[in-house]
């Protein structure tokens, strides 16, 4: 297996996270058998109704040695403004271009060539491939794989995970959470010169003020300061939109959207109790849709060790972005390592650099001796 031929191939799956995923699974379903996996699929549907599937490749033996799970994602955010195909992978310069190619394709496909290198009978300890649907919207899939896994629920989860995010190949042992919801007010739309209309936005303001106090608050608050990130406090990011109503117009709904990033140790219940009882008392309407904690990996525990030993870094490190390690870090030990960077993670042209494959595999490839041969 080349993982950049395949990479090739799967950049060719228009895989944005709304859409089904089934075609490109039933693509890695026969990919994964071909190397000598057991393949399950997990499937579920999302709250629009699209039928997504995630995939549980596993080789070796069946034993009390819970071995390696190699853990990635296939769905990607949406690609707007790009200068040529964002479903045709392109080399140029020793990069490919594609969207996906850096989140996370590239990543799973450096996983499935790892695979493919060992044999079943040279395996003391199982080996895992985990693929997943809706991390970009809120870790669905690995939510999925953790509840209704067949094989985790009988063999248990392997006792390791490697999360294959763009890390630039630098061990990651915490990162931050990912904890949204919305607040939705009504009106009555109607010509603004009528005097008839009831403004949505109007009603958001007193609850808008409410929100940027714990904006600042959260800013400026050394208590709320976690010295191990960058940057050291969290986020909490207001959007608005009333569905571009226009100027003569009074706006019939009007909504925001918070997105707060948790670190470890934060009171997360505390910070949402906050948005839900200041939408209560104005009478807004309140969702919470996504609420995954923080992660973080003791720096000694043997994933983190195990990963400094394999890539020769002196130190471990954390990042402000969320992965699936929210869900697998529950059943494993995880460390967050793969190819590519973040800076071209979710950009347009979105790429990552040619050598990165091989060096994502080979070290893949080493975590594999360490936890699954030796």
């Amino acid at each position: 297996m080349n993982a950049i031929e395949l990479t090739k191939k799967l950049i060719g799956y228009n895989t944005v996270s709304p859409n089904s995923n089934v075609e490109v699974m039933d693509f890695l379903t026969e990919t994964l058998e071909s190397i000598g996996c057991e393949v399950e699929r997990v499937e579920y549907n999302d709250p629009a109704g699209a039928l997504k599937v995630n995939l549980i490749g596993r080789k070796g033996p069946n034993s009390s040695q819970r071995g390696l799970g190699l853990l990635g994602h296939i769905d990607t955010v949406p690609a707007i403004g790009w200068s040529d195909d964002p479903y045709e992978a392109r080399i140029v310069d020793g990069k490919m271009y594609g969207r996906g190619s850096c989140d996370m394709k590239g990543s799973v496909a450096c996983m499935i060539e790892t695979a493919s290198r060992f044999n079943t009978a040279d395996l003391h300890a199982p080996l895992y491939v985990v693929i997943t649907a809706d991390e970009e919207v809120g870790y669905f899939g690995a939510t999925a794989v953790a509840e209704k896994s067949k094989t985790f629920n009988e063999h248990g989860f392997p006792q390791y995970g490697v999360v294959g995010e763009p890390t630039e190949l630098k061990a990651v042992y915490a990162h931050k959470g990912a904890v949204r919801f919305s607040v939705t007010a009504y009106g009555r739309a109607a010509h603004s010169s009528t005097g008839e209309g009831d403004n949505a936005n109007l009603k958001l303001i007193p609850f808008l003020s409410e929100m940027r106090d714990i904006y600042e608050e959260l800013m400026s608050d050394p208590q709320y300061y976690n010295a191990e990130f960058t940057p050291p406090y969290t986020d909490w990011n207001i959007t608005l939109s009333d569905g571009e109503c226009t100027a003569n117009i009074t706006s019939p709904r009007s909504v925001c959207n918070i997105n707060y990033r948790p670190m470890p140790g934060d009171d997360i219940q505390y910070w949402i109790d906050r948005g839900r009882n200041a939408a209560e008392k104005y009478g807004l309407e309140f969702d919470l849709f996504i609420n995954a904690g923080p992660v973080r990996t003791p720096p000694d525990a043997e994933i983190i060790k195990a990963a400094l030993e394999i890539t020769g870094d002196t130190k471990p490190h954390t990042v402000a972005y969320g992965t699936d390690a929210a869900e697998f870090a529950k059943h494993m030990e995880t460390v967050i390592i793969g190819p590519g960077s973040i800076s071209q993670a979710h950009t347009v042209d979105e790429w990552m650099a040619i050598d990165q494959f091989e060096k994502g595999t080979d070290i893949f490839c080493q975590f594999v001796d360490r936890f699954c041969i030796s």
